[in-house]
Parts: C-alpha cells; sequence; structure tokens
C-alpha cells in the first residue's frame, strides 16, 4: 500500500531542517502545515520563486520594503511565510489585526464594522446555534446507526 512521506514524517516524529540535518520534531502537532514546514520551510519557497521568476520576486520583495517599512531580510521571510502557507499567513495577519484594534475576537469585529450590528449579531448567533444543532444531529445519528450496527452484528472472538 502507497505511503506518504509526510505520514512517514508524522508516523517518526522527525524530519528535517532548513539546513538538511536530521532534527526531532518537538510538538505533538497533527498539523499537515506544520509537518510540511520541517521539510520543506519558507527558505525553499523563497528560493523557488526566486528561481521562477526573478523579476517578479524582486518587484514583491521592493514592494514590501516599501510598504511595509522592512528590510530586505525580514521582506524576504514574510514573503517566504506566505508562499509556504498563504492561508495560514492571512489568518495570522488578521488576527494580529483584530488584536492591534482591540477587539476580543472576530464575532466582535464583524459586529463593530457592521453597518447594521445589531442584524449582523444576529445572523451570527443563527448560524452558530444551526450548526451546533446540526453537529449534535450527525453525531446523534451516527451513534445510534453504530449502536444498532453493533447489537445486531455483535463481535464473536475466534476460536481457536
Amino acid at each position: 500500500r502507497a505511503v506518504s512521506i509526510i505520514s512517514i514524517i508524522s508516523a517518526n516524529s522527525f524530519a528535517f531542517l532548513n539546513n538538511g540535518v536530521p532534527a526531532c520534531r518537538m510538538s505533538r502537532s497533527s498539523s499537515t502545515t506544520t509537518t510540511l514546514k520541517m521539510v520543506f520551510g519558507p527558505k525553499q519557497a523563497l528560493a523557488i520563486e526566486k528561481r521562477k521568476n526573478p523579476q517578479a520576486f524582486e518587484s514583491t520583495i521592493q514592494g514590501l520594503m516599501k510598504t511595509k517599512g522592512l528590510s530586505r531580510a525580514d521582506a524576504e521571510k514574510r514573503y517566504g511565510e506566505f508562499l509556504l502557507d498563504p492561508d495560514g499567513f492571512a489568518l495570522r495577519a488578521a488576527e494580529a489585526e483584530r488584536r492591534q484594534a482591540g477587539y476580543k475576537d472576530w464575532i466582535e469585529q464583524a459586529v463593530a464594522k457592521s453597518d447594521d450590528p445589531e442584524g449582523t449579531r444576529k445572523r451570527i448567533e443563527d448560524f452558530t446555534n444551526t450548526n451546533r444543532i446540526k453537529g449534535t444531529a450527525i453525531m446523534i445519528l451516527g451513534s445510534a446507526a453504530l449502536l444498532a450496527y453493533a447489537s445486531s452484528n455483535p463481535y464473536v472472538p475466534p476460536a481457536n
């Protein structure tokens, strides 16, 4: 059967750092992105992007340096992190912006920035409640199906 490199790394809890030296993974995170970063990190993503299109790479780095006021090393580090995990990068940036603005969570921020705060709060609460009910129903139905199957097909140990 086929085994992916990521599952091997996860199972053995070993990976290679950016410089190629084997190292033991200390965290017990099961995130694919975390495991992937140990084999393929921001430096590798940056090197690939730099070779793929040097003009666009340089333009992006210069743009980051101008707009964010970063040094070249910081701009390259930031761009490498973005290339490695664009979704996670955006989520972390949004969280940092939210905390800097003083909002407790995304709901508070959405309500504060809305034209209709009460309507927005109500839609979020309705959405949350509806999905909580759906999730509970799915768990109950799955448990009932498992219980029904187990009762109609009891485990019988094999005879020696």
